[in-house]
C-alpha cells in the first residue's frame, strides 16, 4: 500500500472501547501523531493511575522520525531517496532496517510469484501514486513499457555483511510503501515489549498489531472497514465486520481510497508489477491476519495484484489466514480461506 498522504486513507478501523474509571481497574492510555503521511496510535494497556513517561512517548515519535527517514520517498535525503536517484551500480551500505524490510519483501514476492514487487517504484510515479504530480489521465503505453524493463527483483542484488544494496539496472527505483508501515508497527510492538508492557496495540496508517488484551479482559476488536468510495458512504455501513485480535497482526488493501478517474474508469493505486497497469479484477480490499505486521502489509497488497483465484490457492497452499471481499452483480460477496476462518473458530 503506498504511502498514504491524506489520514483518511486508513483502511483498517480501530473499534475504540469506553472505559468506565474504576479503582484499581485497567485503563488505557493512548499516544498519537503523523508519521509516514498518516497517522498513527498506540493504545497502552495498564493499571489506574499509571503514568506514561514523556520519554517514552518521544522515543516512540523518534522512531518512527527515523524510519521515515529511511523508507520515504516524500524526504530527498532519505535512505531510499539516495539508493532511488543514483544510477551507480555499486554496492551501497544500508541500514539493517532496512536490509530487514528489503529480505522480507523478497521473500514476499517470491511466495507471490511476482505479484509483490518493491522495485516498481517508476510506474507508481509514472501513474501519480507516488512524490511525483498526482495525474488524471493514463499514460502512453509507450512509457509504461519502457518503465517495465527497468523494473524486477532479478536487478536488485543484497547482502548481509556488511547490509548492502546495488542495482544492476541504473534506472531501478525502489517503491517500499506496501511494506513499511507494517514493518514500522513491528518495531514500535517490539520497543513496547521489551519496555515492560504486555497489553497493547499499534496501528499506523490502518496497519495493526496487538499484544495481550485489551482494558476490559477482552481480544482487541478490530473493525474492517467496508469497501465502499466516498460517494457512497452515506447509503451505506462504513464497518463491514469486527474481528478480533490477540497476539496478531491484520492489515487491509483495497481499491477504494487512493484512485483516478479517467473517461469514467477508475483507477487503483495498487500497481501489477507483471502488467504495469493499475489492477483490474473483482477485489475490492483484502485483510490478512498474521503474525507480524510487515507480513500483513505485503500480502494484502500481494493479494490485491494476484486475484481471487491464485489469492485463495496461495491462502490454501501456505495456511495464510486472508479474507477477500469481492464485487459482484449482486453486491459485496466475502471469502475467508481457511485458515481466517480457523482463526475466527479460536475465539
Amino acid at each position: 500500500m503506498n504511502f498514504v498522504r491524506q489520514i483518511y486513507w486508513i483502511s483498517t478501523i480501530i473499534i475504540s472501547l469506553t472505559l468506565l474509571a474504576c479503582v484499581q481497574k485497567p485503563q488505557t492510555m493512548e499516544l498519537s501523531g503523523y508519521t509516514m503521511g498518516t497517522s498513527y496510535s498506540v493504545h497502552l494497556v495498564a493499571p489506574e493511575n499509571t503514568q506514561v513517561t514523556d520519554e517514552l512517548a518521544v522515543s516512540i515519535r523518534e522512531t518512527l522520525t527515523e524510519l521515515d527517514h529511511r523508507f520515504s520517498t516524500y524526504i530527498n535525503s532519505s535512505e531510499i531517496s539516495q539508493f532511488n536517484n543514483s544510477s551507480s551500480e555499486d554496492w551501497i551500505e544500508i541500514s539493517p532496517e532496512f536490509l530487514n524490510v528489503l529480505e522480507e519483501g523478497l521473500h514476499i514476492g517470491e511466495l507471490s510469484n511476482g505479484a509483490f514487487d518493491m522495485t516498481i517504484g517508476p510506474l507508481v510515479d509514472l501513474w501519480g501514486f507516488g512524490p511525483s504530480e498526482s495525474r488524471q489521465t493514463v499514460p502512453a503505453n509507450e512509457d509504461i513499457e519502457t518503465l517495465i524493463k527497468t523494473t524486477g527483483s532479478n536487478y536488485l542484488e543484497v547482502r548481509n555483511s556488511p547490509p548492502s544494496i546495488r542495482k544492476t539496472q541504473p534506472l531501478l527505483k525502489l517503491d517500499l510503501s506496501a511494506i513499511a508501515k507494517g514493518f514500522a508497527v513491528d518495531q514500535i510492538w517490539e520497543m513496547l515489549a521489551q519496555a515492560g508492557f504486555t497489553n497493547y496495540m499499534v496501528e499506523i496508517g490502518g496497519e495493526i498489531r496487538t499484544r495481550g488484551m485489551s482494558a476490559d479482559n477482552n481480544d482487541w476488536m478490530i473493525g474492517i472497514e467496508n469497501p465502499i468510495y466516498e460517494t457512497e458512504l452515506q447509503t451505506n455501513m462504513p464497518i463491514k465486520n469486527i474481528v478480533p485480535l490477540r497476539d496478531s497482526a491484520i492489515a487491509t488493501s483495497g481499491d477504494y481510497r487512493n484512485y483516478f478517474l479517467y473517461e469514467g474508469i477508475r483507477y487503483s493505486h495498487a500497481i501489477d508489477p507483471r502488467t504495469g497497469w493499475p489492477v483490474s479484477n473483482d477485489i475490492a480490499a483484502v485483510s490478512v491476519i498474521a503474525d507480524k505486521a510487515i507480513k500483513s502489509d505485503a500480502l494484502a497488497t500481494a493479494s490485491m495484484v494476484l486475484g481471487k483465484e491464485a489469492t485463495m490457492h496461495l491462502a490454501e497452499k501456505k495456511h495464510i489466514a486472508i479474507q477477500l471481499t469481492l464485487r459482484t452483480n449482486n453486491g459485496m460477496q466475502i471469502i475467508n480461506s481457511p485458515a481466517y476462518e480457523s482463526y475466527l473458530a479460536n475465539f
